[in-house]
């Protein structure tokens, strides 16, 4: 091989793995879906441990800290000990199941808990909440259907999606990136 040819092979290496690289790390908006579907499989689980067990259990969102915790809420102490995260390995509390948004694996930007608040019929919000709660028959506490707002990015590239959860059945699906203003007004464009 001759030098031109080599230097010719290398250029198309370097090309290619220019073009690899960028769509290896994932967009804002994938990101936002893989959170988003990591909340609201928290979300069946609390409501999937109500229905079990035949008792109260909740999701508390804390937004200033971007976690939230399942927990038992109803009267059974025997429940309290029944919450746990599966992925938390041998050493992890019994009763505690805590997410991080900041520590989930992501190769992309960080995912944030920007609101939670009830919303009315036509899905504006209504009353600002910290918490999901679900009985035994996997409804939840409130009259109101609740949605959580997660974001990434900032100022002009900042991009939302919500995940919503029904109050009568306890589902809780996400919805599509940028289609709801948080609460404060804030309106993200659509992806």
């Amino acid at each position: 091989m001759t030098l031109i040819e080599v230097l010719l092979v290398v250029a198309l290496m370097a090309i290619l793995a220019g073009l690899a690289i960028p769509s290896a790390s994932p967009s804002l908006v994938e990101q936002l879906r893989s959170s988003a579907s990591i909340v609201a499989a928290d979300l069946d689980y609390a409501r999937s441990l109500a229905v079990t067990y035949g008792s109260d259990f909740r999701v508390v969102f804390n937004t200033e800290e971007g976690q939230y915790e399942i927990e038992h809420a109803g009267t059974n102490p025997a429940l309290e000990d029944v919450v746990r995260n599966p992925f938390d390995g041998e050493t992890a509390a019994a009763g505690r199941y805590l997410v991080v948004l900041a520590e989930l694996p992501n190769l992309g930007p960080e995912v944030r808990l920007a609101a939670l608040s009830t919303i009315d019929a036509d899905g504006q919000p209504q009353e600002d909440v910290s918490d999901v709660a679900f009985g035994p028959l996997g409804e939840t506490s409130r009259t109101q259907d609740t949605r959580i707002w997660l974001a990434a990015g900032s100022g002009p590239a900042m991009r939302t999606i919500t995940v919503r959860v029904n109050s009568v059945t306890g589902l809780a699906t996400v919805e599509s990136p940028g289609e709801y203003a948080l609460p404060d007004g804030t309106v993200t464009p659509p992806p």
